[in-house]
């Protein structure tokens, strides 16, 4: 299959993954994995959250979901969920791991959860300030996520198989930029509190003439786990990538941006999608606070929502 016919970054993991999981034989699994993924799409009218001000979504483009994956060598279990949010409060975390060791017995410390931080999300971070910096009583849809993202864990322990473990790297470049650049003497704007001494600015006008550099590198590497039934089919990739959000969304809509994207691309590669237990494709966030999919030196012209994620 030609890369161009697929999400590239999907296809450049699966080309990466099918030469780990088919090195040497492994010794007989000792190890069982489960995946699953739970919907926590909100309902219409939440507000949406990843801009400069909070708006009422008005249309569900894609679902979003827990996805999660359970680990058990025998002697220890753990979890791994990677949310569609754009972030969420550790009062989200420790009420789904609470929910998770009462149900399945995992001790909480053994759950890790994320979120890919798609901004074009519901609201599982609260109402600033307090919601932000301090422990508060859960929102309604906290509470729900948190349940779901519970329910997901218990559904992958009802899936759990004898497994083999692999894991590797791959290395895609073209498409993380560092969005701080250094610009030319004495064309940063003031800043709010007044200062002219500033040399770097983020997001500067695309393909201006008083670039000069990136002021960092980027991490282009996509990091993976891949957990398969002994010489068969996947059970789950978790996939760490140093990219931002994309973004690129129609107005007033919710999606899980890239992520959601890449896990559904490398889906479709296995079976056509389709398989009983479900493969669950995940994709968490890595390094990527000021890297984003924009180059700066030779912009790209403005494109139809969703294509540039696609």
């Amino acid at each position: 299959m030609s890369p161009r016919t697929l999400l590239p970054l999907a296809a450049a993991v699966l080309l990466g993954l099918s030469s780990v999981v088919s090195a040497a034989d492994a010794p007989p699994a000792k190890l069982l994995a489960g995946a699953a993924t739970s919907n926590i799409t909100p309902e219409l009218g939440i507000d949406v959250v990843g801009g400069f001000l909070p708006f009422p979504a008005t249309h569900i483009h894609d679902e979003l979901h827990a996805r999660c994956l359970v680990l058990d060598d025998g002697k220890t279990k753990l979890a791994l969920v990677v949310c569609d949010l754009l972030a969420l409060h550790r009062c989200v975390s420790i009420e789904a791991r609470k929910l998770i060791e009462d149900a399945t017995g995992i001790p909480a410390a053994n759950v890790l959860i994320s979120a890919t931080h798609t901004h074009s999300a519901g609201n599982a971070i609260g109402a600033p300030p307090r919601g932000f910096y301090s422990d508060h009583e859960l929102t309604d849809y906290q509470r729900f996520v948190a349940r779901r993202i519970a329910d997901g864990v218990r559904r992958a322990i009802n899936d759990l198989r004898p497994a083999e473990i692999a894991f590797g790297t791959v290395e895609v470049p073209e498409h993380v930029f560092n969005r701080r650049w250094f610009m030319k003497e004495g064309t940063v704007p003031v800043t709010p509190f007044g200062g002219t001494k500033d040399k770097v600015k983020m997001n500067p006008p695309g393909g201006s003439p008083d670039l000069v550099e990136p002021a960092g590198p980027t991490d282009p590497t996509v990091s993976f786990i891949a957990l398969r039934e002994p010489a068969g089919r996947l059970i789950s990739v978790y996939s760490a990538y140093s990219l931002h959000y994309v973004g690129g969304v129609g107005e007033g809509h919710i999606s899980a941006d890239y992520y959601g994207m890449y896990c559904e691309a490398l889906k479709k590669l296995q079976h056509g999608g389709e398989s009983d237990p479900p493969f669950v494709a995940m994709m968490a966030n890595g390094t990527s606070g000021d890297i984003n999919n924009n180059n700066f030196r030779t912009p790209r012209p403005r494109k139809p929502p969703y294509e540039q994620m696609r």
